[in-house]
C-alpha cells in the first residue's frame, strides 16, 4: 500500500463517510500514480479501485500497482452505481471543489448512496512534498537554470516576444519537458505592466526591460521562474526599481522558515516595497505553491492562513508594475526544510544587460 493512499484514509474516519469518490485528475495521478486522462477512484477503509475505459485499462494496471482497475462503458455513473452497491457504501465523499451542479446532480440521480461534500481532502495532503517529490522538482527547475542561460544567448532588440517564448518552448520540449507549466509570459517595455502579460507580436526595444515568466512539466511536476532581463543600457529609475524588487524578493526567500505564517513571508517583501513608496503597484500575492499543478497550495498573500512547515513547496516572486511604464517580477522556487528554506531555481537574479 503507498504511503499517500494510506495517509489518505484518514479522510474517510475524519468526514464519517465510508467511501471517497476522487475525479480530479491531479489528485488521481498523486494516490493512484495513473497518469491517464479518464478515470476516477473509489476509495475505502479496504478497498481502492481505478474506473476507468477501454483505453487506459493497460496503462492503469501498469501505474496503479494498488488499485484494482475496473471498466466503465458508455455512462460512468451507471458503471459506478453497482460498485456502490456491492460494496455496501452508505455515505460516498465527493470532491466538492471540483464537481459541478450538474454533475452532482447526475451523480445523485445515478448512484445508490448519500453524496457527502469533502473540502480539498487530497489537496491538504498533497501541501507537504516527499522526498521523491522534491527531487523531481529540484530537477526539473536545473532544466529550468539552463533554459535562462539559452535565454542569454537568444534574447535581443528587434526580436518578437512571441519568438523569444516559441524557442524558449522548444528548448525545453528538447530537454524533456512533458508540457508547459502555462502559457510564457514576455513582456516588454510598458507591457511589463501587465503582470500575466503572455508573449505578444510586440517587438522589444533596445533600453528596455523584459519580463520572462517560464516553466514546463518534467517528471511529472511542475516548474515556473521569471527574470526581467535589461535590453541594453537603462536608466538609473529602471535600475533603482529593480534593485528594490531584487531586495524585496532576496530577503522573502531568506526568510523562509518552519512555523511562519505565510502572511508573515508575504509581508516582508512586501513592507520593503510600501517602505519605499511602491506598495501600491505590489498587487498580487508573494507566492504560489508548486507541485503537480503549477498553482496549488499553499497560498502566500496577506490573507493567508497556512502555517508554513518542512515538505511545502512554493515560488516566491513579488513584483513591481507600473501603467505606461513598465514592470519588474523575480520569481523562484523554494522548498521549506527543518533549517529555513531551499532555493531550487539557481539562475542568477543581478540584473542582466543584454
Amino acid at each position: 500500500m503507498s504511503k499517500q493512499l494510506n495517509e489518505f484514509r484518514k479522510t474517510l474516519k475524519e468526514n464519517n463517510i465510508d467511501a471517497m469518490l476522487v475525479t480530479n485528475p491531479f489528485n488521481r495521478r498523486y494516490l493512484s500514480g495513473f497518469e491517464g486522462t479518464g478515470g476516477v477512484l473509489l476509495i475505502s477503509r479496504d478497498e481502492a479501485i481505478l474506473v476507468t475505459d477501454f483505453r487506459y485499462l493497460e496503462q492503469a494496471a501498469q501505474q496503479a500497482e494498488n488499485f484494482t482497475v475496473r471498466r466503465w462503458q458508455d455512462d460512468l455513473y451507471k458503471s459506478l452505481a453497482p460498485m456502490v452497491a456491492e460494496a455496501g457504501w452508505e455515505k460516498l465523499g465527493f470532491e466538492a471543489k471540483h464537481i459541478v451542479y450538474s454533475t452532482f446532480n447526475e451523480m445523485k440521480n445515478k448512484m445508490p448512496v448519500e453524496l457527502v461534500p469533502v473540502e480539498e481532502a487530497v489537496e491538504k495532503q498533497r501541501i507537504k512534498k516527499s522526498e521523491k517529490e522534491i527531487k523531481a522538482l529540484r530537477r526539473g527547475a536545473e532544466i529550468l537554470d539552463r533554459a535562462y542561460d539559452y535565454i542569454l544567448t537568444l534574447i535581443k532588440p528587434g526580436m518578437k516576444e512571441k519568438e523569444l517564448a516559441l524557442k524558449l518552448e522548444i528548448y525545453l520540449l528538447r530537454k524533456g519537458a512533458e508540457e508547459m507549466s502555462f502559457k510564457f509570459i514576455v513582456a516588454s517595455g510598458e507591457r511589463g505592466a501587465m503582470p500575466h502579460g503572455t508573449a505578444s507580436d510586440r517587438v522589444m526595444q533596445k533600453g528596455e526591460l523584459v519580463t520572462i515568466d517560464f516553466g514546463a512539466v518534467f517528471y511529472g511536476y511542475a516548474t515556473d521562474m521569471t527574470r526581467t532581463l535589461a535590453l541594453g543600457q537603462i536608466d538609473q529609475c529602471q535600475r533603482e526599481i529593480y534593485n528594490l524588487v531584487l531586495e524585496g524578493q532576496q530577503r522573502a526567500v531568506y526568510a523562509v522558515k518552519p512555523g511562519m505564517k505565510a502572511s508573515d513571508l508575504d509581508a516582508v517583501a512586501r513592507s520593503i516595497f510600501d517602505d519605499a513608496g511602491y506598495g501600491n503597484f505590489f498587487g498580487h500575492g508573494l507566492g504560489h505553491g508548486i507541485g503537480l499543478e503549477t498553482h496549488e497550495q499553499p497560498v502566500l498573500n496577506p490573507q493567508s492562513k497556512t502555517v508554513l512547515e518542512p515538505g511545502m513547496a512554493f515560488t516566491v516572486e513579488p513584483g513591481i508594475y507600473i501603467k505606461g511604464w513598465g514592470g519588474i517580477r523575480i520569481e523562484d522556487m523554494v522548498c521549506v526544510t527543518e533549517g529555513g528554506g531551499e532555493t531550487l531555481t539557481l539562475s542568477p537574479r543581478d540584473l542582466k544587460v543584454v
